[in-house]
């Protein structure tokens, strides 16, 4: 069974890019384009990591980071932030939002592999 994976940024060629390469690492992909649509995404394809970018429209990761943590299973997700923020404030604000990985875009796909091998199989 493969590992379900979230992905939400409001960067299409982002999110597409992203997916096509998880796709091709054996993951499924869900697709989000904001934290609110990610919200309601992850209620319904109950993913084990959700993948967010923080700079979003309306909800932005962090917020929504919080939200996905309140949810039943939410303290069993991988929250990754995958941003384009990566100052030591960006990382403190990860932490206290209950991301358990903080990333800087861009990302490797062998950066990625590792990160997701820390999934409990």
């Amino acid at each position: 069974m493969s590992k379900r994976i979230l992905i939400a940024d409001d960067d299409d060629d982002a999110l597409a890019g992203l997916a096509n390469l998880l796709t091709g690492m054996g993951y499924e992909v869900a697709l989000a384009g904001d934290g609110a649509q990610a919200v309601e995404v992850a209620v319904q394809f109950d993913p084990e990591v959700v993948i967010l970018d923080l700079g979003m429209p309306l909800v932005d990761g962090l917020s929504a980071a919080r939200q996905l943590r309140k949810m039943p299973n939410g303290h069993a997700l991988m929250l990754v932030a995958l941003t384009g923020w990566g100052q030591p404030q960006h990382r403190e604000m990860t932490l206290a939002a209950g991301f358990d990985v903080h990333l800087v875009k861009p990302i490797s796909a062998d950066q990625l592999q590792f990160i997701l091998s820390m999934l409990q199989p």
